[in-house]
């Protein structure tokens, strides 16, 4: 019986989800030139890298006879289940208390959640879930002029 290996299946999903974003592209009206790519390119090199790392990996696992350890433990399985549960209550905590509030709040629960048998300390999280979201602020609205939500408990 052939076993198939982990490596297999992500290279297998990089080259599907190159083609998938191949097809998407193919369907922007707007011709790609020398004078002006356009919005084709950068998806257009994003679809080569998918489908060449993907087929690389593909074949490399293939062909690579080393014993495959386990993946991910019972724990690591839930941890990556309670992060997304996180993941999802951030977007909907961004909608009512917005950007400012939530960012933090989530930062410093999933570093906490991370963080287990390293050397981190109450404090350090704190500053870094701040900076963070300070840092993250500054970058959108006042480097790009984009904004964040406010959410809706503040209008």
């Amino acid at each position: 019986m052939v076993k198939v290996k982990r490596d297999q299946i992500t290279g297998a999903v990089l080259v599907l989800l190159g083609l998938i974003v191949a097809v998407l592209v193919s369907q922007f009206k707007m011709p790609m030139t020398a004078a002006y790519p356009g919005p084709k390119m950068l998806p257009t090199i994003a679809v080569v890298g998918f489908i060449a790392c993907g087929a690389g990996i593909f074949i490399e696992s293939t062909l690579s006879k080393k014993e495959e350890k386990p993946f991910m433990v019972k724990e690591g399985w839930v941890r990556m289940g309670i992060t997304l549960v996180i993941l999802a209550a951030y977007v909907l905590a961004m909608t009512y208390v917005g950007y400012l509030i939530a960012t933090p709040v989530v930062t410093y629960i999933m570093t906490t959640l991370f963080a287990k048998g390293s050397k981190s300390t109450v404090k350090g999280r704190i500053i870094f879930s701040a900076l963070l979201t300070v840092i993250i602020y500054v970058i959108y609205v006042f480097a790009f002029g984009l904004g964040l939500p406010d959410g809706m408990l503040f209008y």
